[in-house]
């Protein structure tokens, strides 16, 4: 029996040309931050940029392929690509901010990016086997990737501002509660639609995440 989600043809079309905008921005972000680390010399920033948006690139493109795709048996293949690529885009995500801001904070940049990487690793492999079967794991590591933070988020707000940059802890909040708001209307399923819109809420933190790595002092 297949555990596919059904959308109409006009959910589906809205599905994929909301992520299909989704890299669009990706791409973009990616080429602004990795100009910026370039100019700056800073191989660190670098490293972290290509890393996000390697991530994000993945995901959104994955999302819109899923999307997109419309005989049964390639969209099933996609959809593995897609839930994994969540995975990637959460550890990604963390990249500018445990590489770039708090890597020489003692341990804390290496521990979270050790952590959320290796939650990363295992999701992937779950996200390949039976999606259905592993669907409440899948959802609680999301939220323990999401929530990882919290173990240096006082260090992170003591870095912010010895560097005169708090507003990165604010922008790295608020896309965290696009997210969390996503989730909440995602979780209220049946209604025409509200996957497209769970896909503006999840490019609405994005663009915060984006902002705040943007914002992140490299001299």
């Amino acid at each position: 029996m297949s555990n596919e989600k059904f959308y109409t043809p006009r959910e589906e079309k809205a599905n994929y040309l909301t992520h299909a905008a989704g890299v669009v921005m990706a791409l973009v972000a990616t080429i602004i931050l990795i100009y910026k680390a370039t100019v700056a010399d800073n191989r660190w920033a670098m490293l972290a940029y290509s890393i996000f948006g390697f991530g994000m690139v993945a995901c959104m493109l994955s999302s819109t392929l899923y999307h997109f795709v419309k005989e049964p048996k390639r969209k099933a293949q996609y959809r593995h690509f897609d839930h994994a690529s969540i995975y990637l885009l959460i550890a990604a995500s963390y990249s500018p901010f445990t590489l770039i801001l708090l890597r020489e904070e003692q341990f804390w940049g290496w521990l979270l990016f050790a952590l959320v990487w290796s939650i990363a690793v295992v999701g992937i492999a779950i996200s390949f086997g039976q999606l259905k079967r592993n669907s409440h794991l899948k959802t609680a590591s999301y939220v323990i990737m999401g929530l990882v933070i919290l173990i240096a988020f006082k260090p992170l707000i003591e870095t912010a501002n010895e560097k005169g940059c708090i507003e990165v802890v604010w922008w790295l909040v608020s896309g965290g509660l696009f997210y969390i708001a996503g989730a909440i209307i995602y979780a209220t399923a049946g209604r025409e639609f509200i996957h497209a819109i769970f896909h503006l809420f999840v490019l609405l933190g994005l663009a915060c995440h984006i902002i705040g790595a943007s914002i992140i002092p490299l001299g």
